[in-house]
């Protein structure tokens, strides 16, 4: 049978045999394979029996031999026998021995090895428990091993998590290759010094992310899972989709090297497709987004305009209604002044008074206000008994005299009627004054 004839599980256990044995023929070791229906453990207990009993001096009985399948002659695993040495001693210190050992392989196949190897990594791991290594720690403590055993000329790794890696290669838009590696595998080894450490195998990186750890950490196990991968090593393309993965090639079979980077090649190119859609959908949405934004920003625009423009009503129509208000205030104050006016103005003097004037006040649309005052009355009264009159405004001056002279209530201060007017008689003259007059006045 020759070696390209085996499958994959068959040639990790040849190799597994021939690196115990140290037997350089492929014929003989899969004959041995064969005799024991492939269980690698039964082989090689099988040839080291016939090796150690090949060293001493047979008895002079035939070999004996068996005949497999394919009709080649295999030499059959001898069961034990007590050879004649001299020395009885030895030969009585030799039975016990091999009475238990051929009780040993006897009952080999009955005794629950599985059973028992369970039970001791149960109460192991209940008693003894290890301390569980983060998943960062895990993945560095990964690339150092993989640095001292196969060099430092591979593509760079990404010093991360794969929940990390998938994320930046989705957000980048950008391929990334998942490396599941067994570090107790030879071919595992042929993959990563034939093609990882080549510059044919970076060159396809590129710019593209590489993730990798072993299948037996808490990443590689989840890798695996997500991945249904179940033969390693493995190299699985990923891409992305929008928000879903796309395992573009997965290759868990490693025969030649130009092989294996022509199925990497393909899986990149495969993928490539995914890429260019994933960029003309961004740009698309870029494009709609650009559009969007430039909507909004008008309509942000158009809405600060109209806030603008309510505040401006709203600020005027505050300041109406302030200024109604005070206006309102001043009318009611005034109003409030004048009714006490009307209960604290002095009577009008007889006409039989001595020193009284006759004063008579021509508003400007109505009849003259007449009344007498005394010489000895404040000037003031004559502006407040005007005010008592409702036709009268709120501010106004008084002009009288010859020439004529204007005076005004807080201005005439503390002056006698009689002091300002000579005569018995005087007409005054009511003009009443505006915002603008009284700002002249205070320039002047």
């Amino acid at each position: 049978m020759e070696f390209d004839e085996l499958n994959d599980d068959q040639q990790a256990l040849l190799s597994h045999f021939q690196e115990i044995t140290n037997l350089d023929s492929i014929e003989v070791s899969v004959q041995y394979l064969v005799a024991n229906d492939w269980d690698v453990q039964r082989a090689i207990n099988t040839y080291l029996s016939s090796q150690s009993d090949s060293d001493q001096t047979p008895v002079s009985t035939p070999e004996p031999v068996t005949t497999t399948t394919n009709n080649q002659i295999l030499p059959r695993p001898p069961s034990f026998v007590t050879r004649y040495i001299p020395h009885h001693l030895l030969q009585l210190l030799r039975a016990p021995f091999a009475f238990l050992y051929t009780f040993y392989l006897k009952f080999r196949p009955f005794l629950p090895w599985n059973f028992a190897r369970v039970a001791f990594t149960f109460f192991r791991s209940y008693f003894w428990p290890k301390k569980p290594k983060r998943p960062e720690e895990e993945v560095e403590e990964f690339f150092h091993y993989f640095e001292s055993k196969f060099g430092q000329n591979h593509p760079t790794f990404y010093r991360g998590l794969l929940s990390q890696a998938l994320q930046d290669a989705r957000r980048e838009n950008r391929l990334l290759f998942i490396y599941l590696h067994d570090k107790t595998s030879k071919l595992a080894d042929r993959l990563c010094h034939e093609v990882f450490c080549e510059d044919a195998f970076r060159t396809m990186i590129g710019e593209h992310l590489f993730w990798s750890t072993s299948h037996d950490t808490q990443e590689g196990i989840n890798a695996s899972r997500l991945y249904h991968v179940r033969k390693h090593p493995c190299l699985c393309i990923v891409a992305h989709t929008g928000s879903q993965q796309t395992v573009a090639s997965k290759l868990d079979r490693f025969h030649e090297r130009d092989l294996f980077l022509a199925e990497v090649l393909n899986g990149i190119e495969n993928a490539n497709i995914t890429l260019e859609e994933n960029r003309q959908r961004r740009n698309m949405s870029d494009s709609r987004g650009r559009l969007l934004e430039e909507q909004n920003a008008a309509y942000e625009a158009s809405v600060l305009a109209d806030q603008e423009k309510a505040a401006q009503r709203l600020r005027v129509e505050n300041e109406r209604r302030v200024l109604e208000e005070e206006q309102q205030r001043k009318l009611q104050a005034f109003a409030d002044f004048r009714e006490n006016l009307k209960q604290t103005i002095p009577p009008e003097p007889s006409s039989n008074d001595a020193d009284i004037i006759q004063v008579s006040i021509r508003l400007p649309a109505n009849e003259p206000l007449r009344r007498r005052f005394s010489r000895q009355e404040p000037a003031k009264l004559l502006f407040e008994y005007a005010w008592t009159q409702s036709t009268v405004p709120d501010r106004f001056e008084l002009l009288w005299g010859y020439p004529r002279q204007r005076y005004r209530y807080d201005q005439i201060g503390e002056q006698k009627i009689g002091d300002l007017i000579q005569g018995n008689t005087e007409t005054c003259y009511l003009q009443e004054v505006d915002d603008e007059d009284e700002e002249e006045e205070e320039e002047k």
